[in-house]
């Protein structure tokens, strides 16, 4: 499905209704809980818009909280403009009324998204087994750090990532995209994953069969896999193995910034983590767009920590799981 189509649709949608209300309307408002709710919708809906068409060029969990706080805004010039929210002399505007009936609560949802929990839908198999493709998961905004929208910089340091983390953090290829993997490296750690065996500062990881795992993706065939209980410290999960992929192609790393830690060839790879940032690798090891590719993730970068999965419509029974 292209979201983009659907907010364009939106703010196409919530243009119309807002033009028809303002031509039927036969009453002057003067209480902003007058408001015409085929307007209030139209609002709503332009909203929206805008923030899908915006998502194109910024991360989108960045322009959510600007998009919220366009009412408390459009209600703060109403306010300049010697407007009240109930009793006024003269008409209130629609956009006024807007402003000033919905300030608060999507004020309230915006800091909440933005600093407290956010939600994410799972888009791919790279996280299997303990995450799959449908799964609506939460995020804790504020796990390491309190952070300003955009520059991403956090004001009220917090924690930091541990090694088994599953983070969501910005695509350092592509930081508008959201990501979501496991915390392998710490900085100064010395990775090694050849041959499907992963080492941390030399010590070999446990990793033992555990039994197997068939999943299809929405093209191609069913793909066998063997699941594998993987021992990080305190961390304990399960990752993928399937039996003949190779443990890298090396004609998929890119060129990525501090690509002179690694060492790549056709066995695996070993990389010693730069300072301020992490090696993130997915749980379905043999299919995962990871850190083995495109190198490092800032700690600038650095979304949020997964802990729930709070829906999964084709899968009721994954709903109330926590993420390990």
């Amino acid at each position: 499905m292209n979201w983009t189509y659907l907010a364009v649709a939106a703010l196409f949608v919530g243009a119309i209704l807002i033009g028809r209300a303002q031509r039927s309307t036969q009453e002057a408002i003067y209480d902003a809980e007058k408001m015409p709710e085929s307007a209030l919708w139209g609002y709503f809906l332009m909203l929206v818009g805008s923030w899908g068409v915006l998502s194109l060029f910024a991360n989108p969990s960045d322009l959510f909280f600007v998009i919220m706080m366009v009412a408390a805004v459009l209600a703060g010039i109403a306010k300049l403009r010697g407007y009240k929210a109930k009793g006024n002399e003269r008409a209130l505007p629609m956009w006024a009324a807007f402003g000033f009936s919905n300030a608060l609560v999507l004020g309230a949802i915006g800091v909440g998204k933005t600093f407290v929990v956010e939600p994410m839908q799972i888009p791919s198999s790279s996280m299997r087994p303990g995450l799959v493709v449908g799964d609506f998961i939460l995020i804790s905004k504020f796990a390491y750090g309190i952070r300003v929208p955009f520059i991403n910089e956090p004001v009220i340091p917090v924690g930091k990532p541990a090694r088994g983390d599953v983070v969501v953090f910005r695509f350092p290829v592509d930081p508008k995209t959201n990501f979501i993997k496991r915390v392998i490296g710490l900085p100064g750690d010395k990775i090694e994953y050849r041959n499907k065996i992963l080492s941390i500062n030399g010590q070999r990881i446990d990793s033992q069969p555990v039994g197997e795992y068939r999943y299809a993706d929405k093209v191609g065939e069913p793909i066998q896999s063997i699941r594998m209980q993987e021992n990080l410290g305190v961390k304990r999960y399960e990752t993928l193995n399937v039996p003949g992929a190779p443990t890298l192609n090396p004609m998929g790393v890119t060129d990525f910034p501090n690509r002179d830690a690694c060492q790549h060839d056709e066995t695996g790879f070993t990389c010693t983590v730069p300072a301020a940032q992490y090696l993130m690798l997915g749980d379905n090891r043999d299919n995962s767009n990871d850190g083995r590719y495109w190198g490092f993730v800032p700690e600038r970068l650095l979304a949020g920590k997964a802990f729930f999965i709070w829906m999964n419509l084709g899968e009721p029974g994954r709903i109330g799981k926590s993420i390990n």
